[in-house]
């Protein structure tokens, strides 16, 4: 049902309601999950098909997961690195806006589709 490095667990929604949720695992210390059960109108199987997740969703969460991990380093990696270069500080701190941006777009789209 996952791909390598992914897996599906199993949690309690703040409702108190089993929940499903898909997370990635591709990093060393980093671990992104997305609820499936967001959307309550719509049924499990409208996101998994034969035990695979629909195309369209999975496409999302995986840039989902990809903008996180960008957005992660240039905050906790290139931005410290620029530390002594103004213009390269300025260009990282657009390129962030622009990633938290990408980031709330897709997470919206996916929660839609959820």
């Amino acid at each position: 049902m996952t791909l390598e490095n992914e897996e599906v667990v199993t949690a309690i929604s703040d409702k108190g309601e089993p929940d499903i949720m898909v997370c990635s695992n591709e990093e060393k210390d980093e671990k992104v999950c997305v609820s499936m059960n967001e959307n309550e109108d719509q049924s499990e199987t409208s996101i998994l098909s034969s035990g695979i997740i629909n195309n369209n969703i999975y496409n999302l969460m995986e840039q989902l997961v990809n903008e996180n991990k960008s957005l992660w380093r240039i905050k906790n990696n290139y931005k410290n690195d620029a530390a002594d270069d103004i213009e390269i500080q300025e260009m990282w701190n657009f390129i962030e806006r622009d990633k938290r941006e990408l980031v709330k777009l897709l997470t919206e789209k996916l929660k839609e589709r959820l």
